[in-house]
């Protein structure tokens, strides 16, 4: 599933291709999306079709076009979803499912085989429950402070506690791999037993995430940005997906272990338990 620095590169190179740009037409598959849910076409068309794009953003992992007064869009990519930028003469990849026609002859496309993925207009995309329930942004927000004040209120496990959006938005299961990593923690100490780690763990997420935006996202199997070009940053992972490979630090062999269904990355010898 894209994380924080996917979703980051995906605006980025959204901006340029169509901040300023106006929205002729929108069309929809019909198909239902995340938790089956059902698309409302008439409310993406009432919102969408004649406003100018004034602005891309990120709030954690949701993508943010605003409309101005108009309101804007939400899209969420789950974790198949692609959104890309097309020339309007280009046939359509199969699994696209929603198509905004724009007027410089090109499309923003939402692609998503799988449907986990979500597209939602709104008046006030600030407004949305599923935003306004996130924590602090973990790169925008996120401070030794804030983090501090998070741990003291907790008892899960520290890979659990970052990977929750309600505390903490837009990390995910790569990340928060190597930003323990990084810190010297491992994953299952408890939250409130590292609120002396708040300044080591705020500054390894910070620095994990720049990285990988740097190295515009970790593409595995699936993501691109939105021109279809895929990210640079596996190479620079210190941990995940490294099973049996040699630490970078101590040069132990590196361990896996699944928590709650999900592969967890780190050295046994430099994140000790307790």
């Amino acid at each position: 599933m894209p994380e924080l620095p996917e979703v980051e590169t995906v605006i980025r190179t959204l901006r340029p291709a169509i901040v300023g740009e106006t929205i002729r037409h929108v069309w929809s598959s019909g198909e239902q999306l995340r938790l089956r849910r059902n698309l409302d076409p008439v409310r993406l068309r009432r919102i969408a079709v004649g406003a100018t794009i004034a602005r891309v953003r990120r709030r954690g992992k949701y993508i943010l076009i605003d409309l101005g007064p108009k309101g804007g869009f939400l899209v969420h990519l789950g974790m198949t979803g692609r959104l890309l930028v097309e020339k309007n003469q280009a046939r359509p990849a199969k699994h696209t499912h929603v198509i905004w026609s724009l007027s410089n002859g090109c499309d923003l496309r939402f692609v998503d085989p799988r449907r986990f993925g979500w597209v939602e207009a709104a008046a006030e995309l600030d407004d949305l429950p599923q935003l306004r329930a996130l924590g602090p942004d973990a790169l925008t927000e996120l401070d030794e402070a804030k983090l501090k004040k998070l741990l003291a209120a907790s008892r899960a496990p520290i890979k659990s506690f970052l990977l929750d959006q309600h505390r903490i938005a837009g990390l995910g299961n790569i990340y928060v791999c190597e930003a323990l990593f990084l810190a010297r923690v491992h994953p299952r100490t408890p939250a409130n037993r590292l609120q002396d780690k708040a300044r080591a763990l705020s500054t390894a997420v910070r620095q994990t995430l720049e990285t990988a935006i740097a190295n515009c996202g970790t593409s595995f199997r699936d993501f691109v940005d939105s021109s279809g070009t895929p990210g640079r940053n596996e190479d620079a992972l210190l941990v995940y997906g490294r099973e049996g490979e040699a630490c970078k630090v101590c040069r132990r062999p590196l361990h896996r272990r699944v928590d709650s269904g999900r592969s967890t990355f780190f050295c046994g010898r430099c994140q000790k338990a307790g």
